[in-house]
């Protein structure tokens, strides 16, 4: 896809630089930190992770288990599951813990509450057309995304990605592993057999009904938890359709129970909550960074202003975040080596489009037992291939019978994360309206031949199909996405380990890298795999 493709120049680049491990080093890399013992050449090195979604705690363990001393930094707080039910506020209820001081609620229903501005879960970014969401805490986007986890297929993944990321080393070992760690697997039988999931079994009806295939999705969520959801034994939560403003039963297996605690027990690594980055420097003379941040409270307040010293820096914060901070650095000459133009290019949403559909001729519940089931693969679109997947909501009961649904296009637009001389940070630059992408595109084709063959030729009528095919509500259809994908992609702006073109000690380990698209899926499982083959890279070169 002519969109997506890298230049030769930057491919060039990039091989220079070393972009190339052995595959013996890598191999002997991973024995040593898989071994837990501290790699010779880093054992004492200092290393400074920002963020601690999926590719900071990657990282995060990685470095510990190399005997690096590492400090992760994250601007969110701690949420601790205590088993009271009340971490996280309900979708239908929102209050100031669903939104990172935000006056209004990110998702749901009640969009136009008034909301106290706190230290709460999801951030919310304005950019020039589109808003980006992502998860704000110790765990990062894994505390609020669905942990929807499918792979995707070699036959996207070819056009989008180079060769110097293979379909299959990629399958055969970093899906894999990321699964492992994880946690992932798709929904068991007994459990979507229960009464709380009709919505699931109605969403394999439909699919039968429109003739496609359901393709399984894993899910890094404890069924065993949601089992006792179920059972009466904890408290409700994924099983009554709530989940994206956190997990109060502790189903979700979200970074900061795995990868964050293992990192923890190797006894190198600290992760400093509500710690919000504010500068990036180069220590003169020296291949140092040195890190400012400003320690918080849940009100914003500032608590003490802090500045930490590091040999080796990993940028995880987010797309838009990791590339702000850097494009900032970049503009106010904190870091004056970072001069290569590809900084903040090839962003894009994943070809996402959100949809909800309503006034259904068939059961599919209120309270809809989730996080969802599987999804299908739309081969026959004329705008792009198209996957859809079903998504557990809590529905009132005084709508209609309503589902959500993300669908995911193949799609060749990019936008890019450009720096704000007004607000001294970077902005998303979206240059698309409504119904002008392949993704919008696409989705509304499918959407309205599902609701014609399941529903119009049954003579179920909505009221309004264009409202029925862009969704119900503000932020839906293409408006904003959960997955941010680029503005430090491999092959560009940082070689094919994630290393910063422009500095050799500097990393990107997060979404940045990836050009815009994750190829129907959702980018979690890939950002996680990605992450694990890129720190198997940095501790082979090490070795």
């Amino acid at each position: 896809m002519t969109g997506t493709s890298l230049s030769r120049r930057g491919l060039l680049r990039a091989t220079t630089l070393g972009a190339g491990v052995a595959v013996a080093g890598v191999a002997l890399g991973q024995q040593a930190a898989q071994a837990g013992g501290p790699v010779p050449a880093l054992a004492g090195k200092t290393a400074v992770v920002i963020g601690s979604g999926f590719g900071g705690a990657v990282a995060a363990y990685r470095l510990g288990q190399a005997g690096v001393v590492t400090t992760v930094l994250e601007r969110g707080r701690r949420w601790d599951v205590d088993g009271s039910g009340n971490t996280f506020c309900s979708i239908n209820e929102p209050d100031w813990r669903c939104g990172w001081f935000l006056d209004r609620p990110p998702l749901g229903i009640n969009l136009g509450a008034r909301i106290e501005q706190r230290a709460g879960l999801i951030a919310r970014h304005d950019g020039d057309g589109i808003s980006v969401l992502s998860g704000t805490g110790v765990g990062g986007g894994s505390l609020a995304i669905g942990m929807f986890l499918p792979q995707p297929r070699r036959s996207e993944w070819e056009q989008v990605y180079p060769t110097e990321v293979g379909y299959d080393e990629m399958n055969d070992v970093y899906w894999p592993r990321a699964r492992q760690r994880l946690g992932a697997t798709p929904i068991p039988e007994d459990v979507q057999s229960t009464g709380p999931y009709r919505g699931a079994r109605a969403w394999l009806d439909y699919l039968s009904e429109f003739k496609q295939t359901p393709l399984p999705i894993p899910f890094a969520v404890d069924w065993d938890v949601i089992r006792a959801e179920l059972a009466g034994d904890t408290v409700p939560c994924h099983t009554i359709g709530e989940g994206p403003y956190g997990s109060n039963s502790g189903a979700k297996n979200s970074v900061d129970r795995n990868y964050l605690a293992w990192a923890a027990a190797t006894g190198n690594v600290t992760t400093l909550a509500l710690h919000e980055v504010t500068e990036i420097h180069e220590v003169s003379g020296q291949d140092k960074f040195e890190i400012r941040c400003r320690q918080i409270d849940e009100h914003g307040s500032v608590l003490s202003t802090k500045t930490f010293v590091c040999d080796y820096l990993f940028m995880a914060a987010g797309s838009v975040y990791t590339t702000s901070l850097l494009l900032t650095s970049q503009a106010k000459g904190w870091l004056p080596r970072l001069v290569n133009q590809e900084v903040g290019k090839g962003w894009g949403n994943n070809g996402d489009f959100l949809v909800t559909r309503i006034n259904l001729r068939k059961d599919v519940g209120y309270a809809q037992g989730g996080p969802g089931n599987v999804k299908y693969i739309d081969e026959d679109n004329p705008y792009a291939p198209t996957s859809m997947a079903w998504e557990a909501a809590p529905v009132p009961r005084w709508m209609p019978r309503t589902t959500a649904h993300l669908v995911t296009s193949m799609t060749p637009e990019r936008g890019e994360i450009r720096y704000d001389a007004a607000t001294g940070a970077g902005k998303v630059h979206w240059p698309y309206g409504t119904l002008e992408t392949t993704s919008e595109k696409a989705a509304v084709n499918l959407v309205t031949r599902l609701w014609w063959q399941t529903e119009g030729r049954k003579g179920y009528l909505l009221h309004g199909l264009p409202t029925y095919a862009r969704g119900v509500g503000t932020g839906l259809g293409a408006a904003n996405t959960w997955h941010p994908l680029g503005g430090m992609v491999m092959g560009k702006a940082t070689d094919f380990d994630g290393r910063c073109v422009d500095y050799p000690n500097l990393f990107c380990i997060d979404g940045s890298l990836l050009p815009g698209s994750t190829c129907l899926a959702n980018p979690s499982l890939t950002i996680t795999a990605n992450a694990e083959r890129c720190m198997d890279r940095f501790v082979a070169a090490h070795s």
